[in-house]
């Protein structure tokens, strides 16, 4: 695999205080990969 063209490190999310949806997440893409992020709705 070649070097990525997307590098994500340590990527935090919170909509009110205490209510962290993503916690400390990492993670690249290649290119021609495709990818998603799911989780609960609502």
């Amino acid at each position: 695999m070649g070097k990525p063209v997307i590098i994500m490190e340590k990527v935090n999310k919170a909509f009110l205080p205490g209510v962290r949806v993503i916690d400390n997440l990492s993670f690249s893409v290649q290119k021609g990969e495709i990818i998603g992020i799911l989780g609960p709705n609502g």
